[in-house]
């Protein structure tokens, strides 16, 4: 099941509400993940998964993060990881997240899409871009994330071309 943007946007912004921390910044997506059941583990990555960002497993209940990565990369990609909980959930599987420019899928685009929202709500990112006047390392910095993660979501709100 494909879910739309506006989906998207409506889980991201229930689940934050769910977990009782919509409106606070950066996002404490630790909190997140315990509401939902999950436990955020780093991993030390070895040769055989240097390319991967992050994992959901289901079964053991946890999201492992990819602790060579920056803090701000790690932020994104445990959001991005919520996202696989959140939209596509157990029946469909663990998911592992690999560090490629390659084509996704529908489901990596989705997660992709919850992590910004869940991060940069649309609403308040449109006012903070605004306010900074589009400089994407301060606007960055109010959501802990990285400024190219702060580009995209201007680029994908319309704000920047």
């Amino acid at each position: 099941m494909a879910y739309t943007r506006d989906v998207i946007k409506d889980k991201a912004t229930e689940l934050a509400l769910q977990a009782g921390v919509r409106g606070q910044f950066p996002v404490p997506l630790e909190t997140i993940a315990n509401y939902l059941g999950y436990q955020s583990v780093q991993f030390s990555p070895d040769d055989s998964t240097s390319n991967v960002s992050g994992a959901v497993n289901h079964r053991q209940k946890k999201i492992y993060i990819n602790s060579t990565d920056s803090a701000r990369r790690q932020m994104f990609t445990l959001a991005h990881e919520l996202g696989h909980v959140a939209l596509h959930g157990e029946s469909e599987g663990d998911f592992i997240d690999f560090r490629s420019d390659g084509p996704n899928d529908h489901r990596e685009n989705e997660a992709d899409g919850f992590a910004a929202e869940l991060l940069m709500p649309e609403n308040h990112f449109r006012a903070t871009w605004m306010q900074w006047e589009g400089i994407a390392s301060v606007v960055a910095a109010t959501y802990g994330v990285s400024p190219t993660a702060a580009t995209v979501r201007a680029r994908v709100l319309g704000l920047k071309s």
